[in-house]
């Protein structure tokens, strides 16, 4: 069999490739690693991958930015998506050859007895079976595959199937189990003597169902050697004089040893030209389609709830642009599951829109306590995350440039207020990424630079944003600082840069059962949020007390 044949990679589309994605994301993982939490990565790698969880976690934070590996992984999910029976026929027998050959098949050669041999090869049998059910599944469906890998991999599976070895080992194997099924009751072994009669060479003649008979005493004197159906010498009895049970399977196949390692060398090399590493590349294998398998169920959940996953469209780099509709925060999603388990999910989560490009990239996000600020800002990383993973985005419709990295800020409610030494962690942490940054970076923000006094706020925060400005950075700052928000217009004047700094407001609509609904859109900060709304409706009204007052 040609060493060109080998399992598919679905990860990549090249070694080239596989090499240069390992090297980046060794090389992002020295950068801050606050993105992960923040986004909640772990959690959605879980949501895709319960059982393989760390492979999803390296596939996100190596943020690609190869669109032609990118558009091959997105390739691969379509398929998926487009013949629902791929997930089972596939998986399963590819999870079967994996514990076949892990726990079975690599012990082939160490039978020490026919029985142990008999498991060997129905090991073999169900390594037939697989790659049988996995041919003809792919050729049944080979015209519905679009993706580059899956044509690969029905080509894979049709050159093995079709190999001489195949054919060799299936007829091989069938045989064997045939005989075996009988019940092996002798074997007639052949030796050759040198000049000095020692034996030199040896070989299984054959393989019996019946008994071998001893010879009668006077059996010598007729030469009747040629009888293979009675032995000459001593009887090797199963049990001993004192009752007890003698070993004698273990030393006849010592002594056959030489004999039938031949043939199981055979057997063993024989189906190990299948996969050139063996396990490790069906575990690879297997661990890389669950991947795919968890996001088309995540894609087909989501869509049965009433919302929308899509396929992103890639820009170059250099454009730093996206322009994304109907989008919603992922993780918000797996809250709303858990607590709403059935039904629809479309009129209880509310989507948006965001739109990075010259017009503005960079945004101060204002507005009221619980108005689904981070919601927003968190929703726009795992956007990007999820694009740059090749995998379909939580939102009806996507372009997108691939960001060089993602960093965020997202300080914990108990880290909000004066604090001293949280401040200065604060500014070790800026320090670090506007070192790091670059024109290509996205930078997510909450509610950073809270640890210290109103006024320093505002100094500080709009000292970064400048610098944000000149950097290039696109991102978004969600932020109860209306004076950073009001002085962007004067910002963009007196700072270069064609990061274009804009504001940004989370508006609110009442339901007629009183819940709110938030849409994020382009708009002046307001002084008042939803705070006054919802003051003005249940609390108290001065002018109600004041007229009370009087009238008493």
């Amino acid at each position: 069999m040609s060493d060109e044949i080998h399992l598919v990679d679905l990860l990549y589309p090249s070694e080239e490739s596989r090499r240069a994605h390992l090297e980046r994301g060794a090389a992002l993982s020295k950068l801050p690693q606050d993105y992960i939490t923040n986004l909640e990565l772990e959690q959605l790698s879980r949501l895709i991958c319960p059982e393989y969880s760390q492979n999803a976690m390296k596939v996100f934070t190596q943020l690609s930015c190869d669109p032609e590996t990118l558009n091959y992984r997105l390739d691969i999910l379509e398929d998926f998506l487009r013949v629902p029976s791929l997930e089972a026929v596939l998986y399963e027998n590819i999870h079967r050859l994996y514990i076949n050959e892990h726990i079975n098949v690599q012990k082939l050669g160490l039978a020490d007895s026919f029985y142990a041999l008999n498991q060997r090869l129905e090991s073999l049998k169900t390594f037939i079976e697989c790659i049988t059910t996995c041919h003809e599944f792919m050729q049944k469906n080979k015209d519905k595959f679009k993706s580059e890998a899956l044509k690969g991999l029905a080509e894979y599976f049709s050159a093995v199937f079709n190999s001489e070895y195949f054919d060799e080992v299936k007829r091989e194997t069938d045989e064997c189990l045939r005989i075996l099924a009988k019940g092996v009751k002798s074997v007639t072994v052949g030796i050759n003597f040198d000049d000095m009669m020692r034996p030199v060479e040896a070989m299984l003649i054959s393989v019996s169902t019946d008994p071998i008979k001893k010879k009668g005493r006077f059996d010598w004197l007729f030469n009747r050697v040629g009888d293979s159906g009675r032995a000459i010498g001593k009887t090797h009895s199963l049990y001993n004089e004192n009752g007890g049970v003698n070993d004698i399977e273990a030393p006849l196949f010592r002594e056959l040893k030489e004999v039938n390692s031949e043939y199981i060398s055979h057997l063993d090399t024989a189906i190990r030209a299948y996969f050139k590493k063996s396990t490790e590349d069906i575990l690879t294998f297997e661990n890389q389609m669950s991947f795919y398998i968890g996001a088309k169920k995540l894609v087909e959940a989501v869509r049965a709830r009433g919302l929308e996953m899509c396929r992103p469209k890639y820009l170059p780099m250099e454009e730093r642009k996206m322009n994304a509709k109907g989008i919603f925060d992922l993780s918000f999603y797996i809250q709303m599951v858990g607590s709403d388990p059935m039904g629809s999910l479309k009129d209880k989560i509310i989507t948006n829109e965001c739109r990075f490009d010259d017009d503005g990239r960079f945004f101060v996000l204002t507005g009221a306590n619980n108005g689904g600020k981070t919601t927003y800002t968190r929703a726009v990383g795992i956007i990007q995350v999820f694009a740059q993973a090749g995998l379909y985005v939580p939102c009806t419709d996507c372009e997108i440039s691939p960001v060089d990295y993602i960093y965020t800020h997202f300080p914990k409610e108990e880290e909000v207020g004066l604090n001293t030494s949280r401040f200065t962690q604060e500014c070790k942490q800026f320090k670090e990424t506007v070192d790091t940054a670059t024109r290509h970076s996205l930078l997510l923000l909450n509610e950073s630079i809270q640890s210290t006094t109103p006024t320093e706020c505002v100094y500080i925060a709009t000292e970064l944003t400048k610098i944000f400005r000149c950097v290039g950075v696109r991102g978004i700052y969600a932020t109860h600082l209306l004076e950073l928000a009001k002085s962007l217009g004067r910002l963009n004047e007196e700072v270069e840069g064609d990061t274009k700094l804009v504001s940004i407001v989370t508006t609110v609509d009442t339901t007629a059962d009183n819940r709110r609904l938030y849409r994020i859109v382009r708009d002046e900060p307001q002084e008042f949020g939803y705070a006054r709304t919802i003051y003005e409706k249940f609390g108290v009204s001065f002018e109600e007390v004041k007229k009370r007052q009087k009238n008493a």
